[in-house]
């Protein structure tokens, strides 16, 4: 392993319904977000989300 926890609310990659609970926002919101800045990571079928790339556009782009 790469050093990546992909299975706890701690790790770098996190699915969408642990970014729900960390983020309280909606799944859609979510997804649009997670898109437009680059944090979706698609491994097979498998649908996660680079918190920190996620949480760091947040930051630059709405706290404006």
């Amino acid at each position: 392993m790469h050093g990546l926890n992909v299975t706890s609310e701690d790790g770098v990659l996190l699915t969408l319904d642990q970014m729900r609970k960390k983020s309280n926002l909606g799944a859609s919101t979510i997804r649009k977000l997670a898109e437009e800045s680059g944090a979706v990571r698609k491994i097979g079928k498998s649908y996660r989300i680079n918190q920190e790339v996620f949480f760091n556009h947040i930051d630059k782009e709405y706290s404006k």
